[in-house]
């Protein structure tokens, strides 16, 4: 009887429900909710760490420059600008009476489209219109002047660097091999080189490569993204240098064959036409070659050809 008696009791006692996410104070929650992004936040912090303290500088001074995100914000400000802009020129259109000049309309407002019903000037230009018109074009010709210096900086690509680039397991290899990351330590590119672009794509490739045989069936395929087990040696590519170098070595040799085979021929030629010929047909081909091959001003240019054309003819003159 004392056992039923008790597992009667039993039964009918209440089970105790764990407490549910309402009935955990406000407080708890908040220091959950820090506690979180203390531990996020430490562990990006050592990765930052670890680039920051690298004894690589495509590691050290290789940054994202974001160039999507920074056209995308761009593109974002000119259409608010647009906007407004298009109310200004309706208002200043609504206050033509027909007696436009078509000789004096310099931006042509004359053949401009005209709303069918535009607001009341006091009521399309306001304060508040010209003060947001005035962040606008602010933050927009700011993003422009910023974005134009970040095109010109020193890039170089993700797959140079094969420790940032275990890294981003987000990405497809050929992505990796096609995203650029800016140098901050070296200075802007001032001059166009074809011959040291051509030579860092060429760089680049060779890069992707040989590394594509260190990635897996499947992460090559796109189908997987994990990291590989255990740590392997990483490889490193300082394409810009090694493009500098081998451009000047090659800009060097054009130059010696621009000088050396035009004063060989002529010291085969005894004719005095056939040597007028020589140079006149060597000096315009360089002067081309320098015209499509380097980007330069014309005073540069034409002042390289004429120290060209002078050293030739004071051979022939000589000789």
């Amino acid at each position: 009887m004392a056992t039923t008696a008790s597992a009667t009791e039993a039964e009918s006692t209440p089970q105790e429900n764990p407490p549910s996410e309402s009935s955990v104070p406000a407080y708890q929650q908040v220091s959950d909710l820090t506690r979180s992004r203390d531990l996020s936040r430490s562990r990006v912090f050592r990765k930052v760490w670890s680039q920051s303290t690298a004894d690589r500088n495509l590691t050290l001074y290789g940054f994202r420059r974001f160039k999507t995100t920074h056209l995308v914000n761009l593109r974002f400000l000119e259409e608010e600008i647009s906007d407004v802009d298009h109310r200004i020129y309706q208002a200043g259109l609504s206050l033509d009476d027909g007696t436009l000049d078509r000789k004096t309309d310099r931006l042509g407002l004359g053949c401009s489209h005209r709303d069918a019903n535009v607001p009341a000037i006091q009521d399309s230009i306001t304060d508040s219109l010209v003060l947001r018109l005035r962040n606008l074009l602010k933050d927009y010709d700011d993003a422009l002047a910023s974005f134009n210096k970040l095109m010109a900086m020193e890039t170089f690509s993700l797959i140079d660097d094969e420790g940032q680039s275990r890294e981003r397991n987000d990405l497809h290899p050929y992505e990796k091999y096609k995203t650029r990351l800016v140098r901050a330590d070296l200075g802007s590119r001032t001059t166009h080189d074809p011959f040291r672009r051509g030579i860092q794509k060429a760089l680049r490739r060779f890069q992707y490569w040989r590394t594509r045989g260190k990635f897996g069936i499947e992460e090559e395929r796109g189908t997987v993204t994990r990291p590989s087990p255990g740590p392997k040696p990483v490889s490193y590519q300082n394409s810009a240098f090694l493009a500098g170098i081998l451009s000047r070595m090659l800009a060097s040799l054009m130059a010696a064959a621009f000088m050396v085979l035009p004063l060989i021929m002529v010291s085969y030629q005894t004719r005095q036409s056939d040597h007028l010929i020589t140079i006149s047909v060597w000096i315009i081909g360089f002067s081309l070659s320098l015209s499509a091959t380097l980007r330069a001003s014309n005073l540069t240019t034409t002042g390289v050809v004429a120290a060209y054309a002078a050293v030739l003819s004071v051979f022939v003159s000589k000789n």
